[in-house]
């Protein structure tokens, strides 16, 4: 992910998990949505109006194993394609988190939320671009979510029009490399 993030000098990258207990299950049109990127990942506006908010379609199952299976990646390699958000496995560029203003929205939300990682990343697809990569090789646990109440969504509650309340950014870990 390190290595598609600099090549791609985007704001964030992801492989997005693949429920492998859905081999045997093709979803072929939850696959229409999907798009390759062509050249440097750009910046794109992503809203739940917004027709490539239906790539969301694409991480469900095992869409994206069934997607790299007949892709021409080269051994060892991968390819960016195009995404609505990427929940699961997601590498920032740390700068383009914090000049889109991080988790800071965080308290602004109620207490049973979901979906905080996809507020982040429209931020940052907005200024920076962001990708999925394929293959994924990110594999989903397909236990139970412990969060039982998704009534929430934070998109819905941190709207697109609200600018990043605070651009403050402190790492747990003391890290502050451009990747972290």
């Amino acid at each position: 992910m390190a290595d598609a993030l600099q090549r791609l000098d985007c704001g964030f990258v992801g492989s997005a998990v693949q429920g492998l207990s859905y081999l045997d299950d093709v979803r072929g049109p939850e696959q229409q949505p999907f798009e390759w990127w062509e050249g440097l990942v750009r910046p794109e506006e992503i809203t739940r109006d917004s027709p490539e908010f239906e790539r969301w379609m694409l991480h469900n199952a095992a869409n994206l194993a069934h997607i790299a299976a007949d892709a021409d990646i080269p051994e060892g390699g991968w390819k960016a394609y195009r995404v609505a958000w990427v929940g699961g496995c997601c590498l920032f560029r740390r700068s383009a988190l914090v000049e889109s203003g991080g988790f800071g929205f965080w308290t602004e939300l109620p207490p049973d939320h979901a979906g905080e990682d996809v507020v982040a990343q429209w931020r940052v697809m907005r200024r920076f671009g962001g990708a999925g990569i394929l293959p994924s090789g990110a594999v989903h646990l397909e236990s139970p979510t412990t969060i039982v109440n998704r009534d929430v969504e934070a998109s819905a509650v941190i709207t697109d029009d609200q600018r990043p309340s605070d651009t403050s950014y402190n790492s747990p870990t003391g890290v502050s490399d451009e990747l972290g």
